[in-house]
């Protein structure tokens, strides 16, 4: 019944969000920069991640293709931090109603003083200069940062996992902050670990979470910690550098909780919320010490982890839905609407998948009604 609840739920937000996006493009054709200035925007983020690329190239091209940017639609395998990606973009893409500015791009790379000093920077250029009119901010950390209404322009955070938890903003639709809007996607993760628990009725969960408590919301944490007293399971948490802009360091750390988690006799189920610290290339190798063990594994980041190792997900791989979302929110602001009436909440159209080599390797049977509640099935690991 929970599966099928859930599916429902998402199938009609899919649903729903075509036809508004339908809609969003119809208005955007007939009334684009309808108060005659363009949206000068700035973009930051405390590091890269793989899902701030994603968000970020699908709200630009939705904008692109509904006539907000100028110029060509942008490669879809563009990456925002990649040498001179962005200011080349900015460049290509002047005098729509939306204009990135050249010098407008602040990455952190993971280091939390040099990602608090440059959101300073940025903060004092937006109120010292009239060059900047909009700012993205990409994820979690990036929204404690910058949601600070004095700045009087338009902040839109993109891609937050837990927007509340974390203090970013406050409970409900609309934002309580002025000029704010933050995407809130709900019960996203609390559905994925209802799902995994119900599945698995697990008494002793791994997880392996960054050490830094900053960037741990990013990666749902104080939900995993609040889930766990309500269903009475025990976490065991392994702790380390997984979230960074040293890959080596990171993928080390993940490595080494994986392997100690592994060790852990108690242990009866995995759940690896986001972090750099899962190799790319060598995702299958860091967790086979897990699947020796024979531990069902969640993966919190999707599809790409349960392709290579993971049993199962809730994946929204190219999170196409999260950027037209955006792109309806921005060309609403351009028409003259404020952020912080414009609701927040975002319903993902999720996909449940599952690895069925990584289920036989664990010995585990899925029920049927699991299987019909399954989107997507690799019936192999690619390692």
């Amino acid at each position: 019944m929970f599966l099928h609840n859930f599916f429902k739920r998402s199938f009609k937000a899919f649903i729903l969000g075509h036809v508004l996006l339908s809609f969003a493009a119809f208005s955007a054709q007939s009334t684009q920069c309808s108060l005659g200035n363009a949206y000068k925007v700035a973009v930051f983020q405390a590091g890269s991640y793989s899902d701030f690329q994603k968000v970020f190239r699908q709200t630009t091209l939705a904008l692109q293709r509904n006539g907000f940017i100028n110029g060509e639609l942008i490669d879809r395998n563009f990456l925002l931090d990649k040498n001179n990606s962005f200011q080349e973009m900015a460049q290509k893409t002047q005098g729509g109603c939306i204009e990135f500015v050249e010098d407008g791009f602040y990455d952190g790379y993971w280091d939390h003083d040099k990602a608090k000093e440059l959101a300073d920077t940025l903060k004092n250029r937006i109120k010292s200069s009239n060059d900047i009119s909009m700012v993205w901010a990409l994820g979690t950390v990036a929204g404690q940062m910058l949601t600070d209404s004095s700045l009087n322009v338009p902040v839109l955070v993109m891609t937050p996992t837990d927007p509340e938890s974390s203090g970013i903003i406050g409970p409900g639709e609309f934002s309580n902050k002025k000029n704010i809007h933050v995407q809130k996607e709900m019960n996203r993760y609390e559905s994925e670990l209802r799902l995994f628990y119900n599945t698995f009725k697990f008494k002793n969960l791994g997880v392996i979470i960054d050490d830094n408590p900053i960037n741990q919301p990013g990666q749902a944490v104080p939900i995993i910690r609040k889930l766990s007293q309500e269903l009475k399971f025990n976490l065991i948490e392994c702790k380390g550098p997984v979230v960074g802009d040293n890959h080596a360091k990171t993928q080390s750390a993940f490595s080494t909780c994986a392997l100690n988690l592994a060790a852990n006799d108690a242990v009866d189920a995995v759940y690896i919320p986001m972090g750099n610290g899962a190799s790319p290339d060598n995702f299958y190798y860091q967790i086979k010490p897990l699947i020796d063990r024979k531990l069902p594994i969640f993966s919190q980041t999707g599809e790409n982890e349960v392709q290579m190792g993971a049993l199962m997900a809730l994946s929204n791989a190219d999170l196409q839905a999260s950027g037209e979302f955006e792109a309806r929110v921005i060309e609403r602001i351009v028409k003259g609407e404020k952020p912080e009436m414009i609701s927040q909440y975002y319903y993902a159209p999720l996909n449940l998948c599952l690895n069925l080599e990584t289920a036989r390797l664990i010995d585990f049977k899925p029920s049927f009604d699991l299987l019909i509640g399954v989107d997507l099935v690799f019936d192999r690991i690619k390692k």
